[in-house]
């Protein structure tokens, strides 16, 4: 039946544009503010970075 595949399509590419307005529209998306954890993290950026030799040899 062509007409049925005809709405499989009809019906795909609905439910792939509207899947993708949907999540076009998630407000974190668009916020360019700094994190809060971030804002309010004590521990200083070195201090949460691993030393140098953490990954032994050859593992990346």
């Amino acid at each position: 039946m062509v007409i049925d595949r005809l709405f499989l399509w009809i019906f795909l590419a609905a439910v792939i544009v509207g899947s993708a307005g949907i999540i076009l529209q998630a407000p974190s998306l668009y916020d360019t503010r700094v994190p809060i954890d971030v804002q309010l993290s004590e521990i200083s950026p070195d201090a949460a970075r691993p030393p140098p030799n953490f990954l032994p040899r050859g593992v990346l």
